[in-house]
């Protein structure tokens, strides 16, 4: 006997799974879909909200593995649930050697086999509507599971990519200071840490954008602060700042290395932001100090005029500094 709201339910269930996979794994421009954004987002607060901020080795390592399979389990559990309630619904489905109704149990058992395979044959639904609907349940099934594996290889390789942006920042400096004193050689920025600039802004640009097409990205915590994207993108974001605005005018890199860099970190950030669980906004950090530059025999802009250049970004560093938190790593500064 029909059962319409079981019926109604099941298929807006199997609708709604159907959908959020599709958009998670194969939309680039709108992120996770709404059950999964929802339900990454939640999780990671949570895991977020027990984890001690800017620590190496802790739990929070395996937060990528975790997100990752809940995702897709939720996808299995909630598209099987969704036919169980389509079947238990209809009433057709019956043992296939006495003919008998099944009972609710084994109509799960039946809409579990029908999406995961094609069933074992001894339970059948008796009607061809029915039975057609068997087969499109498989679909489904087989469907769910190759665009939720697909989705797995992507995210590892954008992880392997992210955290290779960091490795590379950082190996120009553990701090922004760092990084453009190393930069300084034979009384100008070298050839070579301006080259390092333009490889980085595209690297950056590539990073965030797979951040919009896999947000769960976000969420792939390292065990390790010098592979720590988000540490990373900072890092770059506030040495460049020190470039523009902390080097004496006559002393900095052109315009045509820094900006663009900029422009890649302010594309990453709105990304991450866009797509991410993120926690209230900080106060901007303190202005950074230049003072490892002066040592290194980098000139010095005015000391007052960098203050005022670095106050006037203080929304965007507290933006940066508010990414750096939500990933569970403290904000960059020279120890």
């Amino acid at each position: 006997m029909l059962t319409t709201v079981e019926i109604i339910a099941g298929a807006v269930l199997v609708v709604l799974v159907l959908v959020d996979a599709l958009v998670t794994t194969l939309s680039v421009s709108t992120g996770a879909g709404p059950l999964t954004s929802r339900v990454t987002g939640a999780l990671w607060r949570i895991l977020l909200w027990r984890h001690p901020q800017g620590r190496e080795g802790t739990p929070l390592r395996f937060a990528g593995v975790l997100l990752l399979t809940v995702t897709a389990s939720t996808w299995v559990l909630l598209l099987w649930a969704g036919w169980s309630l389509l079947f238990v619904g209809s009433g057709a489905v019956v043992n296939s050697t006495t003919g008998r109704a099944a009972g609710a149990i084994d109509t799960v058992y039946f809409a579990g086999f029908s999406t995961a395979t094609l069933g074992v044959g001894d339970y059948t639904a008796n009607q061809p509507g029915w039975r057609l609907l068997a087969a499109v349940a498989g679909f489904t099934g087989f469907l769910l599971i190759t665009l939720a594996v697909t989705y797995l290889l992507s995210v590892v390789q954008a992880v392997v990519a992210s955290r290779a942006l960091a490795v590379h920042v950082f190996a120009l400096g553990a701090h922004p200071q760092e990084v453009v004193a190393r930069g300084w050689s034979g009384g100008q920025f070298g050839s070579a840490f301006i080259q390092h600039l333009v490889s980085l802004s595209s690297e950056v640009a590539q990073v965030a954008e797979q951040h919009l097409a896999y947000p769960v990205l976000h969420y792939c915590h390292t065990g390790r602060a010098a592979a720590a994207p988000s540490r990373a993108v900072a890092t770059l974001d506030e040495a460049m700042l020190i470039l523009s605005a902390g080097v004496a005018a006559d002393a900095r890199p052109d315009d045509s290395a820094v900006t663009p860099v900029r422009e890649a970190v302010s594309g990453y950030v709105q990304t991450v932001a866009a797509t991410s669980a993120l926690v209230p906004t900080p106060d901007a950090p303190a202005v950074p100090a230049l003072t490892a530059l002066a040592e290194a025999g980098v000139p010095l802009a005015d000391g007052r005029s960098f203050e005022q250049a670095v106050h006037a970004e203080a929304d965007r560093r507290a933006g940066l500094r508010r990414m750096v938190g939500n990933s569970g790593w403290a904000w960059p500064q020279a120890g």
